[in-house]
């Protein structure tokens, strides 16, 4: 009962599960902002966790609910890190192997300074990948809250920074939202690289 359809993405399902074992009075709105999905998918994905008896809602207030795991949403929550653990070690170096060779290219044409656009795994391997090959990390955006010790911009705080590239490493669902701030900071041409699509292209 507890195994999520095919259907659902595994990582959503699992950065789902721990947002609200983190804290389970985030609004939908909030975790919509914190996951960089629309609020109609958390939503849906909210109402599907509770068909699979993976969470529980309680209310606090006429307007204010909690969500709680259960002790099958725990045991879901193990297993799907347990599964991410294993993958990770192959995304990264994957990863690293497709950022050494991309961010190599962006410093041999003098395109140093750069912005990362999102949390999670490959965010942080590409901030790694930037401290090997001395790239500057200007800053951070698009995280919901602090991301390697910092606090993320809004357009109009990247826009008084000069940046030649903002890499994008959010969920797939959120490429478009980051093109969009990225037109709000008045940054010049294209310049949002997509991470995601760079590690399609490598093979594992």
């Amino acid at each position: 009962m507890n195994k999520p359809p095919a259907s659902d993405d595994p990582g959503r399902t699992l950065r789902l599960l721990e947002l609200i074992h983190q804290n389970g009075t985030l609004t939908q709105r909030e975790l919509s902002r914190r996951m960089g999905i629309a609020l109609g998918l958390v939503n849906l994905s909210l109402k599907r966790l509770m068909r699979e008896e993976l969470i529980k809602v309680s209310k606090l207030s006429p307007r204010r609910m909690v969500y709680l795991l259960t002790p099958g949403g725990m045991a879901e929550k193990g297993r799907l890190s347990t599964r991410f653990l294993s993958d990770s070690f192959s995304m990264y170096r994957s990863a690293r192997r497709a950022f050494l060779r991309h961010f190599a290219e962006l410093r041999d044409n003098g395109q140093r300074r750069v912005m990362l656009y999102g949390d999670g795994p490959v965010a942080e391997a590409a901030f790694l990948t930037l401290q090997e090959l001395k790239l500057e990390l200007v800053g951070v955006a698009g995280t919901g809250g602090p991301f390697l010790g910092r606090d993320p911009l809004d357009a109009a705080q990247a826009g008084a920074h000069r940046v030649d590239r903002v890499l994008f490493a959010g969920a797939p669902e959120a490429l478009a939202e980051c093109r969009e701030w990225a037109g709000k900071a008045t940054f010049s041409g294209d310049i949002v690289v997509d991470l995601n699509a760079l590690l399609l292209e490598e093979p594992v």
